[in-house]
């Protein structure tokens, strides 16, 4: 997405979020909301903020996880992230972790979409391998992880208290999860609002735009063809969210992704491929892409092969990556011939 783009999509979130604030924060004539701040002996000066006592009345608040649960007595102010969705999530609240790691593959940079609106974020290793060293550097006063390491969870507990979300779960989920451990659960409603208009809108000139015509989501490997099926999360945005037409084929396999062989990619019977590519199947991407039986399929033939990013599509999950995949699909589809 174009910052542009960004832009126009966050200022609708604030929008929404500004009609629901208005919405909870009105009452009868008469009957005004009483302050959470009850203490008729506060001294005066004090200079509390209305923000400052919602915070406060937002606490003690107990988030679950995949370990039980844990109560959190005020809002953590270091917080490190062992997935990188975490820091996207965060941000679209508008809060920043104090330290991260980076994705999988990558020891030295955090996503590229981000990095415009990422702070001063330390780095903690790699979401496959924590560096437990820096995490106990940082000090932190929580730590989010995933499953991803729950074979170090108690490890990390000991830094700091730690709560483990679910690796696979709905990024709306997580979003309320989060929203609750930094007191944004307003904002975390607008930012759903916002994606929920966004994509109903889309949805509708897809619809008119393609008719009945398949899209697949493939992966060139070097063991063959990847297709994703609609169980898969990218699936789920492009199939559910968006409203597009699967291949038959793709339906009926119980599982998020299966191999084919190239030759048989013609079997799926897609109009429209969306082809993900990144540097660790570079090779096989260019070899399938100079194969005659690659050229021959009716998706190349129509120039309807959209090449995207494999890390952004398939690896971040959080509201402003995938707020990214549907303008790629849809501006992609939407100029199709």
């Amino acid at each position: 997405m174009k910052k542009g783009k960004y832009a126009s999509w966050l200022a609708a979130a604030m929008l929404s979020f500004m009609l629901i604030l208005g919405a909870c924060s009105s009452g009868e004539e008469g009957n005004p909301v009483a302050s959470s701040n009850t203490n008729t002996e506060e001294p005066a000066g004090n200079t509390n903020t209305g923000a400052e006592s919602n915070s406060e009345a937002a606490y003690p608040v107990t988030i679950q996880h995949m370990k039980g649960e844990y109560t959190l007595e005020e809002k953590p102010e270091v917080i490190a992230v062992l997935d990188t969705k975490f820091v996207d999530q965060l941000i679209v609240l508008g809060e920043q972790p104090a330290g991260s790691v980076t994705a999988a593959g990558s020891d030295t940079d955090f996503p590229e979409y981000l990095m415009d609106q990422i702070g001063d974020v330390k780095l903690l290793g790699t979401r496959d391998e924590p560096n437990l060293e820096a995490v106990l550097a940082l000090d932190p006063d929580l730590i989010i992880a995933t499953d991803f390491q729950a074979e170090i969870y108690d490890s990390l507990d000991k830094i700091a208290p730690t709560i483990m979300l679910d690796f696979y779960e709905d990024w709306r989920v997580t979003l309320d999860t989060i929203s609750k451990i930094v007191n944004k659960q307003e904002e975390a409603k607008a930012v759903e609002q916002a994606y929920d208009e966004k994509v109903a809108g889309l949805k509708q000139q897809l619809a008119d735009k393609l008719g009945d015509q398949t899209v697949a989501l493939i992966r060139p490997r070097d063991e063959g063809i990847r297709v994703h099926t609609p169980q898969h999360r990218t699936g789920a945005i492009l199939y559910e969210d968006l409203g597009l037409h699967a291949p038959a084929a793709t339906t009926e396999v119980d599982d998020t992704a299966y191999e084919i062989p190239l030759e048989v990619l013609s079997e799926i019977e897609a109009d429209h491929y969306f082809l993900l590519s990144d540097a660790m199947f570079a090779g096989a991407v260019e070899e399938v892409l100079g194969t005659n039986t690659w050229t021959s399929l009716e998706p190349v033939k129509n120039n309807r092969v959209y090449e995207v990013d494999t890390t952004l599509w398939i690896a971040y999950y959080g509201p402003i990556a995938i707020n990214l995949i549907v303008d790629q699909a849809a501006e992609a589809l939407l100029g199709a011939q």
